[in-house]
């Protein structure tokens, strides 16, 4: 996905002998180094200096099955492996003000699992994660609600013309599903995963004092455990996920009409940003599949 860039031309005027002179735009020097205009860069790239501007990332990318291989068996040839499924989602957001160095950020998120033909599925056969107990399992969707944040200075690098922040995520905290309540849906006792985002702006949109929100181009990459719904147990590996996204710049309104309408359809609150702080946890697919299964509304059959 190619960065969206707003154009760099340079606007003209007339002089009063009625000749066309150049007028140079007007810019904001950055200073990344300094607490307070990094925080502005960052908040114009993540979300919107509006706060009642509500910004959409949209991402889409494959999942890949990744086993351990037996460390004393002999492995005579290599693989490249295939994607086991697709998937594409967003988030919605908005930041609230804190300080100068600080940003509120309220967010839900959507992500519709798919298979390799583009198609959102219900359905999913773990013998593509060669789950011990092969058969059809039903899907979870993602709905992350909240995700919520305190944003600030944070750490870049510069290549050429981009400003591109790199946030590498390693999470390890007690598993809402122990193994001994829910041993089929459990990969272990303690959640593991491994989230690596590059954003990449252009340094003159951040430099646009009339910019509130900049485009911006997004990489993820995420090593996780199985997903409680596929029913792999305690099996060794887990699942890759690799993306690719981008900050859409018509918001909702700009999103895949089948990712909408299945939004509208299943989760009508995330066409908009939540309006305040729960001061709670955030939600993640685990905590989201203990929910479904304690209230009984996780179905154990498909089609």
């Amino acid at each position: 996905m190619l960065l969206w860039l707003l154009g760099c031309a340079k606007d003209t005027a007339l002089d009063t002998a009625g000749s066309v002179e150049s007028v140079e735009p007007v810019v904001q020097q950055l200073d990344m180094e300094d607490p307070v205009d990094n925080t502005t860069a960052f908040a114009k790239m993540r979300g919107s200096l509006e706060s009642d501007e509500e910004v959409v990332f949209y991402w889409h990318g494959y999942i890949y099955n990744h086993e351990l291989q037996d460390p004393f068996a002999e492995t005579e040839t290599s693989y490249s492996a295939s994607p086991i499924l697709a998937f594409e989602g967003y988030n919605i957001a908005r930041l609230e003000k804190i300080s100068d160095t600080e940003y509120l950020m309220l967010s839900r998120e959507i992500t519709v699992y798919k298979n390799l033909f583009g198609k959102i599925i219900d359905c999913f056969d773990n013998r593509a994660v060669n789950a011990e107990d092969s058969e059809w399992v039903p899907v979870v969707h993602v709905q992350n609600d909240p995700v919520n944040f305190v944003v600030g200075e944070s750490g870049y690098k510069e290549i050429g013309d981009l400003i591109v922040w790199d946030m590498d995520i390693f999470l390890a905290y007690p598993s809402p599903l122990p193994i001994e309540d829910y041993p089929q849906y459990s990969a272990s006792n303690t959640y593991q995963s491994i989230e690596l985002f590059d954003f990449y702006a252009e340094r003159s949109d951040l430099e646009n004092p009339e910019l509130n929100s900049v485009p911006v181009h997004l990489s993820w990459v995420r090593k996780g455990q199985y997903l409680p719904w596929m029913k792999a147990g305690q099996k060794d590996g887990g699942l890759i996920y690799h993306a690719q996204g981008y900050k859409v710049l018509e918001g909702w309104d700009g999103l895949p009409e089948e990712l909408k309408e299945w939004t509208e359809e299943n989760a009508p609150d995330y066409k908009h940003a939540p309006e305040r702080d729960t001061y709670g946890s955030n939600m993640t697919s685990w905590r989201y599949m203990k929910k479904l299964l304690q209230e009984g509304n996780y179905p154990t059959t498909c089609q």
